[in-house]
C-alpha cells in the first residue's frame, strides 16, 4: 500500500465526515436532559474556575472524570462562550478521528475499499451518528478505546517490543473520560487476542500467558498514572463521599451491586440495540438472510459426520487456525466488547459503541461476498432509499402548501405534533435549508440511476458505494434541515427565557434532593433550564433562601407543602401553557418569601 493511496483514504474520510457532521452541530437547541447535563458542567468550570470537581445545578458529578467537560470548556474559551456547537464539537471530532484512524488501519492491512467503506458505514450507523452529534461522553470514550486497540495491535505486530506509549495515552484519556473501563476493556480484548494467536501458532504455554499478562498489566499501570492525579485531587475535594460514589458507579455497576441500578435490562437487550443501532443498514443485512442457501449450509455442517469426511465444523476449526491476525483481531474486538457489556445488569445502547467500527469491517466484507452471489438485498435497499427520498420531498411540498390541517392530530401529544407540523409548514427556509431538504431527492435520483444500471460515474456503477452515498445524503437532510426544524420546536431555551422573565432579576431555585423515591429524579432534571440561565439555578431545599423564585414540574409541586409551607409563603407567577419537552410536564414558577 503506497503513501499516495493512504493519503487518498485519509483525506476522503476527513472531508466526507467533516462535511456531514460539523456544519450542523449548532443548528439544534438542547431538548433533552442528557446534553445540557454535560454542557452545564463546562459552564460551571468556566464560572467557578473549579476544574477538578465542578458543581452544576447544585450537584457534584464526581464519579465521572471531567475530560469531556475539559474539552468543551477549552473549545468554548476559544469561541467565547459555551454553546450547543462547542458542547457537541468534542464528540464530532472524536468520531472523525476514530473513522480516520480505522480507515488507515484497515487500508494498510486489507485494502482501500474496505478501509474507506467501513468508515462510511460506521458514520451512517444510526447509533454512531447520533453519538457523534450529541453532547455526551460516549463518543470520546469510544474513540480512545478503539484507537487504543489499534495501537496495541500495531505494538503486537512489532513483537511487543518497548512500551505501547500511544495505547497508554489513549487508555489514559479513556479513563479520564469515564473511569477504569477505559483501560480494562482494551487490555482485556488484547489479552485474549494475544493468547489466541499464540494458540494458532502452537506456542500457547504458561510462559506465554505470564509474559502477556505482565506486559498488558504494565501498560494498564502506566495508563492509570495520569488519571490517578485527578482521582487524588478529586478525593481531596470530595473526601469519602467521592470515593463511595466512584466505587458504586464503577465496581458496583459492573457487579450488579449498585445502590440504585439504572438502565437495568435483560441479557438480550444488547443484541436488540445493535440491530436498532445499525439502522438503516439493518434492512439489507436482515433481508440478505432470506437469500442465503441455508439448506446447503446445514447439509455441509452435518454431512460426513459418520463417514469421516471433512465437515463444516472441521473447516471452521481449520479456518480459525489459519485466519490472518487482523481478521482475528476484528472478530475478537467485536465479540469481546459485546460480551463485556453483557455482564453488568446496567445496559445501554451507547455502551456498545466500541463494537461498531469492527462490525463495520465485517459488514463490508459480508456485503462484498453477498454482491458476488446476489445483488437483490443491496438493490432493494437502494430502491427503498429512493422511495423514502421521493416521499420526504413530496410530503414537504404538501406541508409547505398548507394542505395538512391541524385537526388530524388528537390525544395527549396533539399540541407537540401540531407544533412540529407548523415548524415544517410555516417556518422560513434559507437557501441552505432548501439545499438540505433536497438531499433526499438527490439520493432518490442517484438510486434510480444505479438501479437502471446507468454507469455514468463510479458511484452509480458500484451498488455498495451508491447505497453508502445515498445514506449519507439522507443523514445530511436529517441533520441539516429536518432535525433542527422538527426537534427545534421542543427547545428548552424558550422555557428558560420565560422563567428568567418571570423571576425579574430574583435568584432562581429548584427542588433537588427530597422525596426521590416518591417522584424519581424528575425534580432534578432542570439541566436544560440551568444551562440557558448560565448555571444560575440553585438548590431550594438545601440553601433554604430568604426569597426568590422556585421552578417545579406540575407533578412535583405538592413537594412545596410540608415542611416548607409553614416556613414560606408561595405565589404562582407563571406556568407553561404546554408541557416542556424533557420534563414531559407543565412547568410552574412560584415566588416565595420566608415567613
Amino acid at each position: 500500500m503506497n503513501d499516495k493511496s493512504l493519503r487518498f483514504v485519509f483525506w476522503t474520510v476527513i472531508i466526507i465526515s467533516a462535511i456531514t457532521l460539523l456544519p450542523f452541530l449548532g443548528n439544534t437547541d438542547f431538548t433533552t436532559k442528557g446534553e445540557p447535563r454535560e454542557a452545564v458542567v463546562a459552564v460551571s468550570m468556566l464560572n467557578q474556575h473549579n476544574w477538578i470537581l465542578p458543581i452544576n445545578n447544585g450537584f457534584d458529578i464526581p464519579y465521572k472524570p471531567p475530560f469531556f467537560q475539559w474539552c468543551i470548556a477549552a473549545l468554548s474559551m476559544i469561541a467565547g462562550h459555551v454553546s450547543e456547537f462547542t458542547s457537541r464539537l468534542p464528540s464530532a471530532l472524536s468520531l472523525i478521528v476514530m473513522l480516520c484512524v480505522g480507515a488507515l488501519f484497515y487500508a494498510k492491512r486489507k485494502n482501500n475499499t474496505i478501509g474507506l467503506l467501513s468508515a462510511m458505514l460506521a458514520l451512517t450507523a444510526f447509533e454512531v451518528h447520533r453519538a457523534g452529534t450529541n453532547c455526551r461522553v460516549d463518543m470520546v470514550l469510544t474513540m480512545f478505546i478503539v484507537c487504543a486497540l489499534y495501537a496495541l495491535y500495531e505494538w503486537w505486530e512489532r513483537g511487543c517490543r518497548r512500551l505501547p506509549w500511544i495505547a497508554v495515552l489513549c487508555m489514559s484519556g479513556a479513563t479520564l473520560t469515564k473511569g477504569p473501563v477505559g483501560m480494562v476493556l482494551p487490555c482485556f480484548v488484547m489479552f485474549v487476542f494475544m493468547l489466541f494467536t499464540a494458540w494458532q501458532q502452537g506456542k500457547l504455554c504458561g510462559r506465554i500467558i505470564w509474559k502477556t499478562t505482565y506486559k498488558l498489566f504494565l501498560s494498564a499501570v502506566l495508563a492509570s498514572v495520569l488519571p490517578l492525579f485527578w482521582y487524588w485531587a478529586a478525593y481531596r475535594q470530595g473526601g469519602d463521599q467521592f470515593m463511595a460514589l466512584v466505587m458504586d458507579e464503577n465496581v458496583g455497576r459492573f457487579l450488579g451491586k449498585m445502590k440504585a441500578v439504572t438502565h437495568a435490562n435483560p441479557w438480550h437487550y444488547n443484541f436488540l440495540m445493535l440491530i436498532a443501532g445499525w439502522l438503516p443498514w439493518t434492512l439489507p443485512l436482515l433481508l440478505s438472510l432470506f437469500v442465503l442457501p441455508w439448506r446447503k449450509f446445514a447439509n455441509s455442517f452435518t454431512k460426513g459426520e459418520s463417514t469421516g469426511k471433512v465437515t463444516l465444523k472441521s473447516r471452521i476449526m481449520a479456518a480459525m487456525r489459519k485466519a490472518d491476525a487482523v481478521q482475528v483481531f476484528t472478530w475478537l474486538s467485536f465479540l469481546l466488547i459485546l460480551f463485556f457489556y453483557c455482564i453488568p445488569k446496567s445496559k445501554r445502547g451507547v455502551y456498545l459503541l466500541p463494537c461498531y467500527p469492527f462490525m463495520a469491517v465485517l459488514i463490508v466484507e459480508y456485503m462484498a461476498w453477498l454482491v458476488k452471489r446476489s445483488l437483490f438485498p443491496i438493490r432493494f435497499y437502494i430502491g427503498f432509499l429512493s422511495i423514502v427520498g421521493f416521499i420526504l420531498t413530496v410530503a414537504l411540498v404538501i406541508l409547505r402548501a398548507g394542505l395538512v390541517p391541524d385537526s388530524i392530530f388528537h390525544g395527549k401529544h396533539a399540541w407537540e405534533n401540531i407544533q412540529m407540523l407548523h415548524a415544517l409548514s410555516d417556518g422560513s427556509m434559507s437557501l441552505g435549508d432548501i439545499l438540505m431538504a433536497l438531499m433526499p431527492l438527490l439520493a432518490a435520483c442517484l438510486g434510480l440511476m444505479t438501479l437502471m444500471r446507468r454507469r455514468s460515474c463510479f458511484v452509480t456503477s458500484h451498488p455498495v458505494f451508491a447505497s453508502t452515498v445515498m445514506t449519507l445524503l439522507v443523514f445530511m437532510a436529517f441533520d441539516g434541515y429536518y432535525k433542527p426544524t422538527v426537534v427545534g420546536c421542543q427547545s428548552l431555551r424558550p422555557v428558560a427565557m420565560q422563567v428568567e422573565q418571570a423571576a425579574k432579576g430574583e435568584p432562581v431555585f429548584a427542588l433537588t434532593t427530597i422525596n426521590k423515591r416518591e417522584v424519581g429524579d424528575d425534580v432534578l432534571r432542570l439541566y436544560g433550564i440551568d444551562f440557558y440561565l448560565a448555571d444560575s439555578v440553585r438548590q431550594f431545599d438545601v440553601d433554604r433562601p430568604r426569597k426568590g423564585v422556585v421552578v417545579v414540574p406540575a407533578r412535583c409541586k405538592h413537594l412545596l407543602g410540608e415542611p416548607f409551607a409553614k416556613r414560606y409563603s408561595f405565589k404562582e407567577i407563571m406556568r407553561t401553557e404546554h408541557r416542556a419537552s424533557c420534563f414531559k410536564d407543565t412547568i410552574y414558577v412560584y415566588r416565595f418569601l420566608k415567613r
